[in-house]
């Protein structure tokens, strides 16, 4: 029997220095929580946490970062997002994957799967969009042509190459959605899964014939306003991590709520079909 490569994905921790909090979340106490969960689980091969780190990019608040995952006995495969900052992100977790050129991102290959990670900070112009320039273009089409043919690509980025009908959000996408297409291209493969984070939402949907998954934020999340031009809109939602199993060709996508704290039931009870409010649930 084949046996499938099983990780998890957070995004968007948005760390911050010991003792502080951020719209009053403790960026720490939200990990804990999710990485309790992730020792529930029947098999866990690594975590990815793709980008947004951190909140403001300082190095404690990475050090902060350093502390809460060295419980973790799983390796960890970290991405840097628009809040992140390389220099400082690199003195704190020197074993991350770096290119030649400096940015943060790798092949791993797995017995059922390969993952790419990018990197799409962009810390030459102001703003929180996301960029691919030459080199990072070259690394893609380089590692595309480098995964075996025998097994999916996963092409994990922080920033979304597309428009997602929130417009704030929008407008801080990957501006370089053509030149990715164009390195598809070239390579002659296209990833057979897309994952990225970012937007603070869970999306779903297909870019240009490429299925792709949008993680919701560990953190605070980001209200739909659907198509609604402004200031981009916070709400506190539950949060909630992917649970990938990859096997045979397949990906399968688990959103698991890992802060729901309510009552689990039995659906075939008719004791519990028959109780007057949810509330009366928690007795089972």
């Amino acid at each position: 029997m084949t046996v499938p490569l099983r990780f998890a994905i957070l995004s968007d921790l948005h760390f911050v220095p010991e003792g502080e909090t951020i719209y009053g979340f403790d960026p720490r106490a939200c990990l804990r929580r999710a990485l309790d969960f992730l020792s529930t689980l029947p098999q866990v091969d690594f975590l990815v946490i793709a980008g947004d780190l951190t909140d403001r990019a300082e190095q404690q608040a990475y050090e902060s970062l350093l502390r809460e995952l060295a419980c973790l006995d799983i390796p960890v495969i970290l991405m840097l997002g628009n809040h992140d900052a390389r220099a400082p992100f690199r003195a704190v977790f020197p074993e991350a994957p770096c290119d030649a050129d400096g940015f943060v991102q790798g092949l791993h290959v797995f017995d059922q799967a390969s993952l790419i990670t990018l990197d799409t900070l962009c810390e030459d112009e102001p703003g929180h969009f996301g960029r691919l320039c030459a080199s990072r273009l070259s690394f893609l089409e380089t590692a595309l042509r480098q995964a075996p043919a025998d097994r999916p690509v996963l092409l994990f980025q922080h920033h979304p190459p597309m428009d997602l009908s929130i417009p704030p959000m929008d407008a801080i996408r990957l501006r370089d959605d053509a030149g990715e297409l164009a390195a598809f291209e070239r390579a002659g493969r296209t990833p057979d899964y897309l994952f990225m984070g970012h937007v603070h939402r869970p999306i779903a949907g297909l870019w240009h014939g490429i299925p792709f998954h949008i993680q919701r934020a560990l953190m605070h999340q980001v209200h739909h306003e659907f198509d609604q031009p402004g200031r981009i809109m916070g709400s506190v939602e539950a949060p909630d991590l992917a649970y990938v199993s990859v096997s045979s060709g397949n990906v399968l996508i688990h959103d698991c709520s890992f802060a729901y704290d309510g009552p689990v039931f039995d659906l075939e009870s008719q004791e519990a079909a028959d109780v007057v409010t949810p509330q009366d649930l928690e007795r089972f």
